[in-house]
């Protein structure tokens, strides 16, 4: 112990190894300090991650899915009870060309 502190007041004179002390604890003090920050920021972007985009990813994956599947189903649906899904380019039912030409004459009825 008394040789240890011997020592250590025999160094602390020569001042050129106190200086090269003094930065080394500065420059691996400063090293530690950007790890942390790095750290910190890769934990806040991995929380940020987890917590948010992916449940947010995930709900909007579940809502496509949730879209597709029910419109499978009513096509389907609609397949097997017969009914057909009339399109603007395709040919018009005789039911719908019946309110066509019957819309006219109700119109012309006054009470």
């Amino acid at each position: 112990m008394l040789l240890s502190k011997i020592f250590e007041i025999k160094v602390r004179k020569i001042h050129f190894l106190s200086n090269l002390f003094k930065k080394g604890d500065h420059k691996i003090h400063d090293f530690i300090e950007r790890i942390h920050i790095v750290i910190f920021r890769y934990k806040k972007i991995a929380r940020i991650f987890i917590f948010d985009f992916v449940p947010a990813y995930c709900y909007e994956l579940l809502v496509r899915m949730k879209d597709y599947v029910s419109k499978k189903y009513y096509e389907a649906g609609d397949n097997f009870r017969g009914r057909r899904i009339l399109k603007s380019r395709g040919s018009v039912s005789f039911f719908l060309e019946k309110l066509a030409e019957e819309k006219p004459s109700t119109n012309s009825r006054k009470v």
